[in-house]
């Protein structure tokens, strides 16, 4: 549809009515941002004229998110407190959600709309915040956030039959569909019909512009940052909802766009589920932070079970192919072996960086749930669940890969005795959960030893997972103590059958 025809629609649409519009007060709270020479005062002036937008927006400053010292009592206070734009910021949105319903209205979820919204709203605060953008402010970020989607519910009032409302994809529905849904059926998307609002409204352009770009598009070298930290909440917010589980793409376009590290994503969205509950219920907007930590969980343990299946199918399937050639390769049976060898290896490779990097994606997102202390509940105990189902395919991955690769022995003398001790460190949780005492029956002595560190750990620790295994669920006992024999020959140590097995002549009584 060309633009001319396009805004002919939009103009149809607001004639016809009745569409949402935005309080008095509110509009005079957005004009307030145009004119520079506006005052805290003058912004005071209006919104003490609204008693209950006043309490609500007190409450909101005294709450956790925008904690201070001290009973804060007048909007003047508050302004002088927090600064004219903060404040003209929260007015705002109290007054915004004051403009939509809640529940269910035929195909429109204004319960998901708005927590949705939040979510948004709160994470692209925090990505503005963390990535240091001068030339992006916070609260901005956080207004473009919460009113990205608006002209979605402005859409909807004006959809012409009870059929068209039911049919209306406003609920838990992918983002493209749903605009695709709307441009084919009406010729016009919500995106475009809230860009034309906001700027009729007097929306700052810098809150507007991220109603232009979707997907890609937001994402290219030179778009507007605004408009990449919009993008990315709005990608983040999907990993809530449910809608998606690409927590590892989120982390490398948040590295890549916003300079944020891969942890910084897992804190923030920790983080918001402390926060989100306090300022929902100053937005009047039903929310429970616990369910929506249980629904990420779940999520989670679903990408995790396919993972887990995928990497099942990769490996078999790798070794059926390495089969394969090996017979196809003929000839000398070394070199055959050699060079299925070396094509598993590649091939291992590159399932593993394919897999493990969303499952420590996943892992490092649920260990920093489970760990954080203001996590009560069923929540914390799956996060938990499915921290250690990430580091359990973790290490099933690492030993296959291990297996996989050529294995190169470093010999130098190690003392025995502290290799065992190191050993026992990694392996203390599995003793405490089979509930398995380890006695040490040696002296603090040095047993020296010609080995290669790495190889000799790991025989101690498979030695002792054979016996923790043995003995099954506790209480039981494992000693660990030297023997005595007498040798005198050559001892070799490292991998049966390399060539670069290393070896030392030892002539001892006690080793």
């Amino acid at each position: 549809m060309e633009e001319h025809q396009k805004a002919k629609l939009i103009k149809r649409i607001m004639d016809a009515g009745p569409l949402p519009s935005l309080s008095a007060l509110a509009v005079r709270v957005i004009k307030l941002a145009a004119d520079d020479t506006s005052s805290a005062a003058d912004l005071a002036h209006i919104i003490e004229k609204d008693p209950g937008l006043t309490t609500r927006l007190l409450r909101l400053v005294g709450s956790v998110f925008y904690s201070r010292p001290g009973r804060i009592g007048s909007v003047s206070q508050a302004v002088v407190l927090l600064g004219f734009k903060k404040v003209r910021i929260m007015a705002l949105s109290l007054s915004l959600r004051d403009t939509f319903p809640m529940g269910n209205v035929h195909g429109m979820d204004y319960h998901y709309f708005w927590k949705a919204s939040l979510y948004r709203a709160l994470i692209a605060k925090e990505f503005a915040q963390l990535s240091h953008l001068r030339n992006v402010d916070s609260e901005e970020a956080f207004v473009a956030g919460l009113i990205l989607e608006i002209g979605m519910p402005l859409l909807f009032e004006t959809l012409p039959s009870n059929g068209m409302k039911k049919a209306f994809p406003g609920g838990n529905t992918p983002l493209e569909v749903g605009l695709a849904w709307e441009r084919e059926n009406l010729g016009i998307d919500h995106r475009e019909l809230g860009s034309f609002l906001l700027r009729r409204w007097h929306f700052p352009d810098d809150v507007v512009e991220p109603q232009r770009f979707l997907g890609v598009s937001a994402l290219q070298h030179d778009s507007p940052m605004i408009v990449k930290i919009v993008e990315l909440a709005r990608r983040a917010t999907e990993i809530i909802t449910g809608l998606s589980t690409d927590l590892y793409g989120l982390q490398n376009l948040a590295e890549k766009h916003l300079n944020l590290k891969k942890e910084d994503i897992g804190r923030i969205l920790s983080d918001v589920f402390d926060k989100v509950e306090q300022l929902a219920e100053q937005l009047r907007i039903d929310l429970d932070s616990q369910a929506d930590i249980m629904e990420v969980m779940e999520n989670a343990n679903k990408a995790l079970a396919r993972l887990s299946t995928s990497m099942e199918k990769s490996l078999q399937g790798l070794l059926d192919q390495g089969r394969g050639r090996s017979e196809a390769f003929g000839g000398a049976l070394e070199e055959g072996e050699q060079r299925r060898k070396e094509i598993l290896r590649n091939a291992f490779d590159a399932v593993a960086h394919e897999i493990r990097n969303p499952l420590l994606a996943i892992g490092g997102f649920a260990t920093r749930l489970a760990a954080d202390p203001r996590k009560q509940g069923r929540g914390r105990e799956y996060a938990r669940i499915i921290a250690e189902e990430s580091r359990r395919l973790e290490g099933i991955l690492r030993e296959i890969m291990d297996y996989c690769r050529e294995y190169r022995p470093v010999f130098d003398e190690e003392d025995l005795g502290s290799l065992v001790h190191t050993v026992l460190g990694e392996l203390e949780p599995l003793f405490h959960e089979k509930d398995i005492k380890v006695e040490l029956n040696f002296s603090e002595e040095v047993f020296p030893a010609w080995v290669d560190r790495d190889g000799i750990c790991r025989v101690f620790k498979e030695i002792l997972k054979s016996a923790v295994s043995m003995i099954g669920q506790g209480p039981g006992v494992i000693k660990i103590g030297p023997s005595e024999f007498s040798v005198d020959h050559t001892i070799y140590c490292g991998h049966p059958g390399h060539n670069s097995l290393k070896h030392r002549h030892i002539n001892d009584s006690k080793h």
